[in-house]
């Protein structure tokens, strides 16, 4: 049997913006200071949550698992991130400017991505999303629990 992805629905603007809101508000609360994350984190976000090569990756993972635990588990999530990364910088700032214009998201002028929304419907969770906004939540905690932006960057191998 052949599985057909809908790679639009994936890259739609609003839906991206929902998984950058659940990544910020997870690093968020991960965190004593409930600082949201810089912007350079959220063009990692995409990359790693809707990656489907990637989703049996955090199978058996929870919060407590760590950025540095699931990398060393997974070493091949490095492999290709950059160029992935790369790919996806139109559809990330597309969805941010999304999220700011309807609200969903706020830009600091510190460049820190906020998420206004604190709670998500369960029909916005659920369903066949709801894995990769699992995925979003899972490495916004692995991020803040990684004390700055720039030992996520470092660990994960990439640059701005």
């Amino acid at each position: 049997m052949t599985t057909a992805r809908d790679v639009f629905a994936e890259t739609n603007p609003a839906f991206c913006c929902v998984v950058f809101a659940q990544f910020s508000l997870a690093y968020q609360q991960a965190q004593p200071a409930e600082r949201p994350p810089t912007a350079a984190l959220i063009y990692l976000v995409l990359p790693i949550a809707i990656s489907e090569d990637l989703a049996p990756t955090f199978d058996g993972c929870n919060k407590d698992t760590g950025l540095a635990v699931w990398l060393s588990r997974n070493p091949k999530v490095l492999a290709k991130l950059a160029k992935k990364v790369n790919l996806t910088l139109e559809i990330t700032t597309a969805a941010v400017k999304f999220g700011c214009v309807t609200g969903t998201l706020r830009l600091s002028g510190d460049g820190e991505v906020e998420s206004a929304l604190k709670k998500f419907p369960a029909s916005v969770t659920g369903g066949v999303a709801g894995a990769a906004l699992k995925r979003a939540r899972l490495f916004g905690a692995w991020a803040a629990a990684m004390g700055s932006p720039r030992a996520v960057l470092e660990a994960l191998g990439v640059s701005v």
